[in-house]
């Protein structure tokens, strides 16, 4: 997959027939494709609301939800945990877990709303520009293979940037918010787009602006507590990952000088919080804002997984950035991480080796594309 995809970027001359079926035809093969273990926790919690449980206050081994245990609930993981996803996603499990409680469906529904995303981005730049994305092998895992939620938050992600470029910010701000309503990281994205619309059009349409992007969060939280009469402003575990670590970058890096810091993950919150303040005061674009926000949170979490990556992915049909075109290839030495823990006596960790092999051709590529565009914008 990566010889075809690298091959096709190179020819830039792909016929369009052959790019929308090879598009389909690589995620219906990998819908057979065991998946993560993530997408047993996306059935369980959905089913879980269907039966009127809040799964913010109630996690899967909770003794009062003995009786829905069943062979989904066999293969969850961190059972201790309550739920971590934002409410949005969490009405998205129930319903699909409505229509059918089935890996195999849920993987349909994840590798659908992908090849929507590509088309959305097909329809906008081009089908040869378009190839990057719906070619992209760590994006057609992480999908159709992998079975993880986020390509409805990259869909909603995609959805929100399209407005925005197209003139339509009331729009993109209720795409925007549902991003956030479905995974946390577009939060910095939405400050970003408040910020510009406070500078160009004053308080009242940012204001506006603002609440319109609030909407979807709140509206599916309150949904929440309505449905399951439980009422929590808890959305996130006590202590989730604060210890926990997986392919980190910057986290690695400071673990070698300062051991301490490998139990203290909090330490990474505020200087990430100050990159992501730079970059919304002074990015001029979507795209930029959009590129340095995700950036800066893969390189400074002290926790990652593959698919995180494919956040990024889409705004390079744009910009051809060189990190993320290197990210494809390089972002597949994390699933090293499975080798390592099955070993006797192996650890959820990479090796130095390892995590420069997955980080650095990102992390230069990426440096590198933006030091171009600032030195040759033209081009």
């Amino acid at each position: 997959m990566l010889a075809a995809f690298y091959f096709a970027l190179w020819k830039r001359c792909v016929p369009l027939v052959l790019i929308g079926s090879g598009a389909l035809a690589a995620r219906v093969l990998l819908l057979w494709q065991a998946p993560g273990d993530d997408i047993y926790r996306y059935i369980w919690e959905g089913q879980s609301l269907l039966h009127h449980i809040n799964p913010y206050l109630h996690a899967p081994d909770a003794v009062e939800l003995t009786p829905l245990r069943d062979a989904i609930w066999e293969s969850v993981q961190h059972r201790t945990f309550t739920a971590i996803y934002p409410p949005m996603a969490e009405w998205a499990f129930a319903l699909i877990a409505l229509i059918s409680p089935s890996v195999f469906f849920f993987k349909i529904v994840f590798a659908s709303a992908d090849l929507l995303a590509g088309g959305l981005l097909w329809r906008r730049y081009g089908g040869q520009a378009a190839l990057l994305y719906l070619w992209n092998p760590l994006v057609i895992y992480s999908f159709a293979g992998g079975g993880h939620y986020d390509s409805l938050f990259v869909l909603a992600l995609v959805l929100g940037w399209l407005s925005w470029r197209s003139g339509h910010v009331r729009r993109a701000s209720l795409w925007m918010g549902a991003s956030v309503a479905i995974k946390w990281i577009a939060l910095p994205l939405v400050a970003w787009m408040v910020w510009r619309v406070l500078r160009q059009r004053g308080f009242r349409v940012a204001f506006a602006t603002g609440l319109i992007s609030l909407l979807p969060f709140g509206l599916a939280w309150a949904a929440v507590g309505l449905w399951t009469g439980e009422w929590t402003a808890q959305l996130i575990p006590p202590l989730f990952s604060q210890y926990a670590r997986s392919a980190e970058f910057i986290p690695a890096v400071v673990g070698c000088l300062w051991e301490k810091s490998k139990y203290a993950n909090q330490l990474f919150v505020l200087p990430l919080a100050i990159a992501w303040a730079a970059v919304i005061l002074r990015a001029r674009s979507i795209e930029a804002a959009a590129q340095w926000i995700f950036f800066l949170a893969l390189i400074f979490t002290p926790m990652l997984h593959a698919w995180y990556f494919t956040w990024i992915i889409p705004f390079a049909v744009k910009t051809r950035n060189l990190g993320a075109l290197l990210l494809t290839a390089s972002g597949f030495t994390y699933f090293l991480l499975y080798h390592h823990v099955e070993s006797p006596g192996g650890m959820w960790r990479l090796s130095p080796l390892e995590t420069a092999l997955l980080w650095l051709p990102f992390a230069s590529g990426f440096l590198w594309s933006e030091w171009r565009r600032r030195v040759l914008p033209a081009t």
